[in-house]
């Protein structure tokens, strides 16, 4: 029997129809991601019998709950299925904005076991509970997909008639490749070293008699968060702290044309921030959390524009 490698392993994901139910024949897309695993947490209970020998009868189970988080590098084209689901919205003219479409997936990690076989779990009825892009200097542009799904199940064998398409190969994005910053119309724009934008759409297990398993999901407010944190050249942005001020973020990431996103929060608001004076080596930096709020004017609070030129 072969210990198995990590790096002989493949994430695949199809889109399902149906909460819960893989699609007959799918066409499984690999996900192209850099660590991570999804897993089923099973949930038990002590038996509380008191006896007078003092032993523990049972431990029963009562719940299996899926969840788990991939890490990834942005690349265009290769996570737009993922974007749409995570914003609970669709990509129209390439744009998209955040919505109320709820939309699963059945992930698939399959395991090289050795001698031409392989190890399958699948699991269901998986749905994107948040999604974070940090954008950090001298780096790439790097992702984390945090999921929750219903039932895991295992196999030795792909699902009849499946079929899998290979990743795409579109370049990874990176920090050097961010042109048009835009921070709340400040001039001359700030100069950041990171930038992390979050998504949360607050996902609830909706547990029934009957199931060890969820029924569905919950859904709760799109709340879109993030940091700042910038070189101190001037009052101007700190000072957009103590006002409770804010407005538009926007930055274009990637370093070939139309294949570029566009990623904009068109109505934040600086929360907590603070100016930070460390050591005698170190540099006066600005750090500022903001939660993106409702723009009436695009009626979301986060978009992405796609195929940017």
């Amino acid at each position: 029997m072969t210990i198995s490698s990590v790096s002989k392993s493949r994430v695949a994901r199809v889109l399902e129809t149906t909460f819960g139910t893989t699609p007959a024949t799918p066409t499984f897309l690999e996900f192209r991601r850099t660590s991570g695993n999804l897993r089923t947490k099973k949930t038990t209970v002590v038996s509380d019998e008191i006896h007078l020998d003092r032993n523990v009868r049972d431990e029963y189970m009562t719940a299996q709950d899926v969840d788990g988080s991939y890490a990834f590098e942005l690349a265009h084209g290769s996570f737009d299925d993922i974007l749409a689901a995570a914003l609970f919205g669709t990509w129209t003219s390439n744009v998209l904005t955040n919505g109320t479409t709820s939309q699963s997936f059945t992930f698939e990690e399959t395991v090289d076991t050795g001698g031409g076989t392989s190890a399958y779990s699948r699991y269901d009825g998986v749905m994107v509970s948040s999604l974070s892009l940090a954008i950090a200097s001298r780096s790439s542009v790097k992702g984390t997909l945090t999921l929750m799904g219903q039932q895991e199940s295992l196999d030795t064998a792909i699902v009849t008639g499946a079929t899998y398409t290979a990743a795409s190969t579109t370049p990874i994005m990176t920090a050097n490749q961010v042109a048009n910053l835009a921070i709340a119309g400040i001039s001359p724009t700030p100069k950041i070293k990171n930038l992390t934008v979050n998504v949360a759409n607050n996902l609830r297990i909706r547990d029934t008699v009957g199931s060890l398993f969820t029924q569905d999901f919950g859904i709760g407010p799109c709340d879109v968060t993030g940091t700042l944190d910038a070189y101190f050249e001037s009052n101007a942005l700190y000072q957009q702290v103590l006002n409770h001020g804010g407005g538009a973020l926007s930055a274009t990431i990637g370093g070939v044309a139309n294949q570029k996103y566009t990623l904009a929060l068109p109505n934040l608001r600086f929360l907590d921030g603070a100016k930070t004076l460390s050591g005698k080596n170190d540099d006066v930096m600005v750090s500022i959390p903001f939660r993106g709020l409702l723009d009436t004017g695009t009626g979301a609070s986060i978009s992405i524009t796609r195929a940017v030129a």
